[in-house]
């Protein structure tokens, strides 16, 4: 996965209403996809490899909502068709992403606030009809064997502590 920023969300609308965050229009570089995708706020966004070797993107967006933060994934085919999509988030529980990073090309680790990190593997689909990829969260359950996800988790330990300090 490689890391890209073409893509960007509507920040208003026309008329003046509020726009749906469950149907956000989808822009990149500036120009409409005519693709709609749930989120308010793009918290990351890659360029990646389907699993029928074509290229695609993958879009992690959030609600920007207070003590229940969410995140959405929104995986694209390369003419920005959504292709699959699926989310983190639970009633009355919020996932507040803290850091992301590339493990593989296909899979995302995703560190959020807290010792809570997870990967977001893109698989093949398996129907026999119509194979499509699929998003799969998995619990990291040592992230600490992996040093970049040890060195996330002592940063964040950090500025929490920094912040705690100064109250």
């Amino acid at each position: 996965m490689q890391p890209i920023t073409g893509f960007s969300l509507l920040a208003e609308c026309k008329d003046g209403l509020e726009p749906d965050p469950l149907k956000m229009p989808l822009y990149f570089n500036g120009q409409q996809t005519h693709t709609f995708i749930a989120g308010l706020v793009i918290e990351g966004q890659y360029r990646c490899v389907l699993p029928n070797k074509t290229s695609g993107y993958l879009v992690i967006t959030s609600f920007d909502c207070p003590f229940e933060e969410s995140t959405e994934f929104s995986l694209l085919d390369d003419t920005f068709a959504l292709v699959t999509k699926t989310s983190l988030a639970q009633l009355y529980d919020s996932f507040l992403l803290y850091a992301h990073w590339p493990m593989a090309d296909n899979r995302l680790r995703l560190h959020y606030y807290g010792q809570f990190v997870l990967d977001l593997v893109i698989t093949a689909g398996t129907s026999w009809l119509m194979p499509r990829p699929k998003l799969k969260l998995v619990e990291v359950v040592d992230p600490q064997n992996d040093p970049q996800t040890a060195a996330s988790l002592v940063e964040l330990a950090q500025r929490l502590g920094a912040i705690e300090k100064s109250l």
